[in-house]
């Protein structure tokens, strides 16, 4: 995002000037004559703090979900596509966003597709959501198509706000322990313990573990190849994640993990379900629906395990629920459902029941999660106070009956 100081007239014959904010001079120049905007002088300003933090920003999951509520709202009323958007360009308060808004509104002036343009924002608009759009555009319906997407999101939205609301409690305590730890360790006891260094007498296994830990963490050194370290390892992992190989065993660990695995297949369940579910709702058939599943999954060991799996099978001839037992990534209930889903005719509705079950077993099982870990942090926390008191109390009470 760069920034361009600008003078104009406007259409009562007014000059005026200012700074906007674009991509690139070319939306600049768009954005500046879609307010009836003669342009007279613009130029890039060399240095924008403003514009350098914005590419720090993470837009809010609310925002894009209010974002596509709005927009098929206005397709629903007739407004055409390009005018929706100028529309919620112009009302929107998120900077990040409204700069996304800016650049697909550009895209759609010179003939682009709104699925095409959204897929240079993969930061602000997930996968499912360009394929669902892309389905909009092919099936001729954005309208109807955004509107389940709109009701996709928001349950999406309600899962993690939940489970986010669940763990702030923890992660505080959490955080608040380490600091303490921290701030006792470089601050607090290395002026303690060099009381204990002109004694003549052997000092306790505790206090002498004490000295070493206080002194390692007290080396420059060791600081500055911790810190590169973790930054070496952070590009490392990063890096390797996105290649094939990475994806697919850093999602296999996600599902496989023991204190989190179940967890994590609740949460894919989930996803893949409602995913599903709303695809087949708005007509899409079955292997239309996986196909796109299989393009724009998030998790490649999923894929590769179910869902490739179940878009052969089908092809095949084969039911869904007999795949799925036999794949046994899902729980036999949730195949059950399936199975009546299809005998009835009734899967996307079937699917979408899946889908709300394992939304509140999420939960309930983070819950049980966190309940499990607290008692945890709280003991971890004991052993370390305890630890602290024993290293330097101990050669204080030796010190003592020496002179006794």
């Amino acid at each position: 995002m760069a920034l361009f100081k600008y003078s104009a007239q406007s259409k009562e014959g007014r000059l005026v000037s200012g700074n906007v904010e674009a991509v690139n001079m070319n939306l600049a120049i768009d954005t500046l004559t879609s307010g009836r905007l003669k342009i007279l002088e613009i130029k890039p300003v060399s240095f924008s703090l403003s514009s350098l933090m914005l590419k720090f920003t993470r837009v809010k999951r609310g925002s894009v979900v209010m974002l596509t509520r709005r927009l098929g709202t206005m397709l629903k009323s007739g407004l055409p596509l390009e005018r929706s958007l100028q529309i919620l360009y112009e009302q929107e308060n998120d900077n990040k966003l409204k700069m996304v808004l800016q650049a697909v509104v550009h895209d759609i002036r010179v003939g682009s597709s709104l699925s095409w343009s959204l897929t240079k924002h993969t930061d602000v608009f997930s996968n499912i959501f360009i394929s669902m759009v892309k389905v909009g555009e092919t099936t001729g319906d954005m309208a109807l198509m955004l509107e389940r997407l709109s009701d996709f999101l928001e349950r999406d939205l309600r899962v993690r706000q939940q489970a986010t609301s669940a763990m702030t409690y923890p992660a505080f305590i959490f955080a608040f322990s380490i600091a303490v730890i921290v701030v006792i360790f470089v601050y607090i006891l290395p002026s303690m313990l060099e009381v204990f260094t002109g004694m003549e007498s052997k000092l306790p296994m505790t206090t002498q573990v004490m000295f070493s830990i206080v002194t390692t963490v007290k080396n420059p050194y060791v600081q500055i190849g911790v810190i590169l370290g973790i930054f070496y390892y952070t590009i490392y992992i990063k890096d390797y994640v996105r290649t094939p190989t990475g994806k697919f065993k850093f999602d296999k660990l996600k599902l496989s993990f023991p204190l989190i695995s179940n967890l994590n297949k609740k949460l894919t369940i989930a996803h893949f379900s409602r995913a599903l579910g709303t695809l087949l709702s708005t007509g899409i058939p079955i292997m239309k629906s996986l196909e796109i599943l299989m393009e724009f999954m998030d998790n490649e060991y999923f894929k590769q395990l179910v869902v490739q799996p179940l878009y052969d099978g089908i092809r095949e001839g084969r039911s869904m629920s007999m795949i799925l037992g036999e794949i046994g990534f899902f729980p036999p209930m949730a195949a059950q459902m399936i199975a009546i889903g299809e005998s009835t005719g009734e899967l996307p509705m079937m699917l979408s029941k899946i889908s709300t079950f394992y939304d509140m077993e999420i939960v309930y099982s983070l819950e049980t999660f966190l309940n499990m870990i607290e008692p945890l942090m709280i003991g971890f926390m004991g052993l370390v106070v305890c630890f602290i008191l024993m290293s330097v109390f101990t050669p204080l009470y030796q010190f003592i009956m020496n002179l006794g």
